[in-house]
């Protein structure tokens, strides 16, 4: 006989049974719903009313603690220092920055000094921007509101009149030295809401030494009753003992304390206030005691009022409201559906009693499917069904199951393999060597060493990439050898590096024998066809407990480690340090700053004046670029340029720079205050010359600050030079065809070649201060100089002296054949504003 459907097996009596059981619900419903009970409409007032009073608590006391902790905080903070007002500002914006994410509703954050009355103050505008409210010596003693974070924004309101120390937020807080709510009052500010505060004296040495609040707004109250009364059409609001109306649900909410005002457009508010307002303060026997109250057009309605038991130091009485419509509070509806209900639960019964003994009988075999792909997600991949099936729909699933069952268990298998072991060097994967050590648990320390094979990129280039591979196998299986019976776990864990976990290695010393055994296998030479090939390593060391768990923070350290090596000209291997890793998060918490400066154009542009030997002129100058961050003060170049030039900033920062130079240049020449053929020298890093739209850039930049091209010269280093050949015949010349002109920097420090010099586009030579410095003592430095000025003599090739700190220096390069000069004997690096205008010292005497 062919196997029964199982649709028809199981949907025909489940729906007979439902179908019935749904007739009766509906039939009994309807009969019985308009008369219900007020017993449970009174338990769902009491309930809802309860539920916005815990909320309401939490609402209050979550900003008060917070408000305590910022207390204790900035006395802790402020006890053995003197906080400047821009560390104040500082400390307090980090603050409520991270408050305001977990309190929106805490809408202003402020301390005020009790000293001097300072005040500090952060709130968010409805746009989300931090609006700084400050009243200090910055601000010459009055209260002034800023659009932003600091006081260079501009001023949206001030008032100066203002002491903080005679607000009602302080002066509760400062005479009774504890932290405790305010009385309702309003802002001093240019909106003047009504606020509630939380407020804590801030104690330093058993002294007030002044006091932070935390606002909330009577406005966020009325948020905060909107969002838990939307969806229910009645009406939910909070009172205080003297009838003022604190907050309401209604979209209309007002902003000033109203006696029981009128809500326009909202009659059930409206229709909630009546029936309360005469008779106010409730008696204690009204409270929890529900009221009634019918609108012609939207029902009846059940209201209660349910007084809010706050914990000192809350010293307010007030009051929640709730008012209901009778169709959410179902309040009779228990006694009116006994019947249907007990016929719901007969007929669900013997319903359930059939289906139940039908499909037990008929699907017993899907069960068992279900129990085996649980098991099967479990991991259990064996795992099979052997039960027969009397339906033709399970009989087919169950041998599907079992089909899927063992192809599943051959591909995790194949994956599983892939996963942990390295296809060409069949050791160890990352994931291998992570999967093994957290197994392990050895007894005694042992070494963790990362080994990194050097200018791999060019070997491989070299052999290709069949020569590479075998390379790779070569050197694993010199590995595989060395840990045969040493318990020793080894794994490729990327490209050209491999990993090595050694038991075993009780001190320092056994490590560093260790890895000096390791590296010796690298030096050997390797046999790649008919040619040998010699290969160099470094290694990052980790000595310590790195299995089990420790593996995952063990192979990043000797990630770090080996970096250092590879960095290091004589170190072969390196063991990890904690300052490692300190310096990797300095740099990544730098180069986040470096994104926000550039965004923020927190560079300003210094200028060194470069000067005409021949009679001490003011010629030009060259651009500086200086960091004044918000955060770290003036940063020096040799701190952030390194990380800009590996990031890529740099290219942002040298067009910020160029910009600036170029705007300042332009309007000095025209208020006649630089000559007609000033030079701006600024600085250009190779990265930016490699850039494909630099050109594009350099143009536009020329187009918008109406800067001639004959009165710019870019410098590039010599070492760039040397190792971008292709910047001398291609990007240099593009440069000069705008009318641009070339420096080399630093000249002298690299391994440039005279014949190499005259095959590249450049205007001038900038001798590099290590020879200019203390030239007229060292007869060495004098002859380089000497020989850099007649080797340049034909090439019409200006020549620039850098770091000339004395007068003999500048008149000795003078009478050597030096046009013009740089150095601290001039001047240092100043803003524009502190340039010189003519001669720059008079220390240089004219012929």
């Amino acid at each position: 006989m062919r196997p029964l459907s199982i649709r028809a097996a199981v949907m025909l009596p489940v729906f007979l049974v439902l179908t019935l059981t749904l007739i009766v619900i509906v039939f009994t419903i309807n009969n019985h719903y308009q008369s219900s009970s007020r017993f449970v409409g009174k338990l769902l007032l009491t309930d809802y009313s309860q539920g916005v009073e815990h909320d309401l608590r939490q609402y209050l006391e979550n900003p008060f603690y917070a408000n305590v902790f910022v207390a204790d905080s900035v006395a802790a903070w402020a006890k053995d220092r003197n906080p400047t007002p821009q560390d104040i500002r500082n400390y307090l914006l980090n603050s409520y920055t991270s408050l305001f994410q977990a309190m929106p509703h805490m809408q202003v954050l402020s301390i005020g000094v009790d000293a001097r009355g300072d005040y500090y103050g952060y709130r968010k505008s409805t746009s989300g921007q931090y609006i700084l409210m400050e009243r200090s010596d910055e601000t010459n003693r009055a209260l002034r509101i800023f659009d932003g974070r600091t006081p260079l924004s501009n001023v949206i309101y001030q008032d100066g009149d203002y002491d903080p120390r005679v607000r009602p937020w302080y002066i509760p807080a400062f005479n009774r030295e504890q932290p405790r709510w305010t009385d309702i009052y309003r802002d001093a500010d240019e909106v003047g809401e009504v606020s509630l505060s939380a407020i804590a004296p801030i104690q330093i040495n058993d002294k007030v030494w002044g006091v932070v609040a935390s606002d909330i707004k009577l406005t966020a109250f009325n948020q905060f009753l909107s969002e838990r009364q939307q969806k229910l059409g009645g009406a939910l609001f909070i009172v205080d003992s003297e009838g003022r109306m604190l907050a309401h649900s209604g979209q209309d909410s007002p902003t000033n304390i109203l006696h029981f005002p009128g809500v326009p457009n909202n009659s059930v508010l409206n229709n909630t206030i009546r029936n309360i307002s005469d008779d106010w303060p409730p008696a204690p026997s009204q409270l929890g005691q529900p009221f009634y109250f019918k609108i012609a057009d939207k029902g009846n309605f059940y209201g209660i009022i349910k007084k809010v038991d706050m914990a000192a130091p809350f010293q307010h009485d007030w009051y929640v409201v709730v008012a209901l419509p009778d169709q959410l509070l179902l309040e009779s509806l228990l006694n009116q559906q006994k019947i249907s209900v007990y016929l719901v639960i007969t007929m669900a019964l013997v319903g359930l009693m059939v289906v139940y003994l039908i499909i037990r009988q008929l699907t017993r075999p899907l069960r068992d499917t279900a129990e085996a792909a649980a098991k099967l997600a479990s991991g259990n991949l064996t795992y099979r069904i052997n039960t027969s099936a009397s339906l033709r729909e399970i009989a087919i699933l169950k041998d599907a199951f079992n089909n899927m069952s063992d192809k599943v268990q051959d591909s995790f298998n194949a994956l599983r393999l892939q996963v942990r072991q390295d296809n060409l060097t069949r050791l160890y994967t990352r994931e291998g060597l992570l999967e093994q050590a957290n197994t392990i648990r050895y007894h005694t320390p042992n070494t963790l060493v990362i080994l990194g094979i050097n200018g791999f990129r060019n070997i491989n280039d070299s052999l290709g990439q069949d020569g590479g591979d075998q390379l790779l196998c070569t050197i694993a299986q010199r590995l595989t050898d060395l840990a045969d019976g040493t318990g020793m776990l080894v794994s490729r864990i990327r490209g050209d590096e491999f990993a090595v976990l050694a038991p075993n290695t009780t001190n320092r010393t056994q490590s560093e024998a260790l890895v000096n055994q390791l590296l010796s296998l690298f030096k050997r030479p390797v046999k790649i066809g008919n040619d040998e090939v010699l290969v160099d390593a470094c290694a990052g060391v980790v000595f310590g407990h790195t299995f089990g768990d420790a593996i995952y923070e063990g192979l990043q350290h000797a990630g770090l480690a080996l970096s250092e090596a590879k960095r290091s000209e004589t170190d072969a291997y390196v063991f990890f340090e904690a300052s490692m890793q300190a310096r990797v998060q300095e740099q990544s918490r730098l180069l986040l700053e470096l994104h926000h400066a550039v965004q923020h154009h927190e560079f300003v542009v210094y200028y060194q004046p470069l000067v005409r030997l021949v009679d001490g002129r003011f010629c030009g100058a060259e651009a500086l670029v200086r960091w004044e961050s918000p955060s770290r003060g003036m940063v020096s170049p040799a701190e952030f340029i390194p990380v800009a030039e590996q990031s890529g900033l740099i290219n942002q920062i040298g067009m910020q720079v160029l910009e600036q130079a170029a705007y300042d240049t332009v309007a000095q020449i025209e208020k006649g205050v630089w000559a007609a053929d000033f030079q701006l020298h600024v600085n250009l890093s190779a990265r930016q010359l490699l850039s494909a739209d630099f050109i594009d850039k350099l143009q536009d930049v020329l187009s918008r600050t109406r800067l001639p091209a004959d009165n710019l010269t870019l410098e590039i280093t010599e070492s760039q030079l040397m190792s971008h050949e292709q910047l001398a015949t291609s990007g240099l010349t593009k440069i000069r065809a705008l009318g641009i002109k070339i420096a080399i920097d630093d000249f002298g420090t690299g391994y440039s070649s005279l014949a190499y010099l005259h095959q590249m586009a450049f205007d001038s030579l900038k001798i590099d201060r290590s020879f200019v410095h203390s030239m007229t003592e060292n007869v060495t430095n004098q002859r380089i100089i000497e020989a850099v000025v007649a080797m340049t003599r034909g090439m019409d090739v200006h020549l620039v002296a850098e770091g000339i700190e004395t007068q003999e220096e500048a008149i000795r390069l003078r009478e050597i054949g030096c046009h013009y000069a740089q150095g601290f004997l001039f001047a240092k690096p100043l803003p524009l504003a502190e340039l010189p205008t003519e001669r720059v010292t008079d220390k240089l005497p004219t012929r």
